[in-house]
């Protein structure tokens, strides 16, 4: 190998390895000091005023994807006497708040609320009819978020810290 082509593969190796050294020392910083900008860690508001009764929104900012369900009284009535067909009727290996440690793990009865991610192969999930289901996978869940019996062994859907305005026209999720 002549001269100049060692000089040139050793100026490329050190411009690598100074690259290298600086993607080590960035990935440091930001698990030592949050470098993220502050608005992504505090809340996240979504309008609900146009939200249709017992229809599943998707709501997206940002890197966050909210599921939301306005329920009917019809829905929440089935949902209180379905038990059955469920994975963990309790919520006993779930991730929720404390408030939503209930039948319709919910802070109201009226609204679900959850992250729009599924437990099983951690797709997005959509509406399946009267259900919510991944969409990369056969997992199902009810409207209260809850894993249906099937093949696969899954937790309910993740549920969020949040609020609503009194007059529930706007969701507050703090992640």
């Amino acid at each position: 190998m002549s001269l100049a082509k060692r000089k040139l593969l050793l100026t490329l190796i050190r411009y690598c390895a100074v690259f290298i050294v600086f993607a080590f020392l960035y990935t440091l910083l930001d698990f030592a000091v949050d470098i993220r900008p502050s608005g992504i860690q505090e809340s996240y508001r979504f309008s609900l005023r146009d939200l249709a009764v017992d229809r599943v929104e998707v709501l997206r900012q940002d890197n966050l994807a909210i599921v939301v369900i306005k329920r009917s009284d019809e829905t929440i009535a089935a949902l209180e006497n379905s038990g059955n067909n469920l994975q963990d009727p309790g919520s006993d290996d779930s991730r929720q708040p404390e408030f939503a440690r209930n039948p319709l793990r919910s802070r109201h009865p009226g609204y679900f609320v959850s992250y729009a991610i599924g437990t099983d192969l951690g797709c997005p999930v959509a509406a399946v009819g009267k259900e919510l289901g991944e969409v990369c996978s056969a997992a199902r869940y009810d409207y209260a978020g809850r894993a249906l019996k099937g093949a696969n062994k899954f937790r309910n859907l993740d549920v969020p810290d949040y609020n609503f305005a009194t007059d529930f026209s706007t969701l507050t999720i703090r992640p």
